[in-house]
């Protein structure tokens, strides 16, 4: 191995993994949904009324489990999904999809509960466990399992898509600052997950709407927890989507993904 001399430049423009949270109706998944050559991983049953290329993980679970004499969970029908797109990716000898969209991470979090309790029972204190819920081990101490275990599904995700965007709820908080309280908007995740997830990401945005515009913003405060790794989208707030007098909704990503 020879060390570096001098700089190399970097290989990505556009995030691979983005976080993108709002209060509920904002309308993320419709947006999302005109993404081109994108697929919407539903798992909140949520996608009914709108036209996307779509997999609702709830449906298929129901129709595996209509059909089959072994039963499975959610958990069994995502490692399914999985399996199926990395093979048809490895088929292709690319990315079938350019972007998955997981709606939402919150959905994931509760499916992810089902691959903690797997993890702990393969410890030797999980051994004899004949619980189904990390949580509720004394002193919080499933907590550790839950949050692998939803990084394994999301790094499982990352693999299948050039980028990966990851949907997900607002949560606020009161915190601290110098003595004063004040409400802090962030990931609607539980416990550390959600700061642990979003300093793993390329970028984190907060969709809000203002009149007839939606907009992305990536301008970190004291208040907003986002921000990004990303040159053109640091400090920025971008109008994703907007409508006219006739309700003529009119979405462009293309300054949020480059070409």
């Amino acid at each position: 191995m020879e060390l570096p001399n001098k700089k190399v430049k970097g290989g990505r423009i556009n995030p691979k993994k983005i976080v993108i949270f709002s209060q509920p109706k904002v309308g993320k998944t419709t947006l999302l949904s005109h993404l081109s050559n994108s697929l919407l991983i539903d798992l909140e049953d949520g996608s009914e009324f709108i036209d996307a290329v779509k997999i609702n993980v709830i449906a298929e679970m129901n129709k595996i489990n209509s059909t089959s004499e072994k039963k499975v969970n959610l958990l069994d029908t995502i490692k399914i999904m999985i399996g199926t797109i990395n093979k048809a990716n490895n088929s292709k000898k690319g990315y079938v999809y350019k972007y998955g969209i997981i709606d939402t991470v919150t959905a994931l979090e509760d499916i992810a509960l089902i691959l903690a309790a797997q993890l702990y029972k393969t410890t030797p204190m999980g051994r004899n466990w004949l619980g189904t819920d990390v949580s509720k081990l004394p002193n919080g101490a499933g907590y550790g399992y839950w949050r692998e275990a939803l990084s394994i599904l999301i790094n499982q995700f990352e693999q299948l898509f050039d980028t990966l965007v990851i949907v997900g709820h607002i949560k606020d908080k009161l915190v601290e600052k110098e003595g004063k309280e004040m409400t802090s908007r962030g990931l609607a995740l539980t416990g550390k997950t959600s700061s642990i997830l979003c300093s793993q990401v390329d970028a984190v945005g907060y969709m809000y709407r203002d009149k007839n515009e939606t907009i992305i913003n990536f301008s970190a405060s004291e208040s907003l927890l986002v921000g990004s790794r990303c040159d053109h989208l640091k400090g920025k707030e971008i109008l994703v989507g907007s409508s006219d007098e006739n309700d003529v909704l009119t979405i462009d990503w293309s300054k949020v993904f480059l070409d």
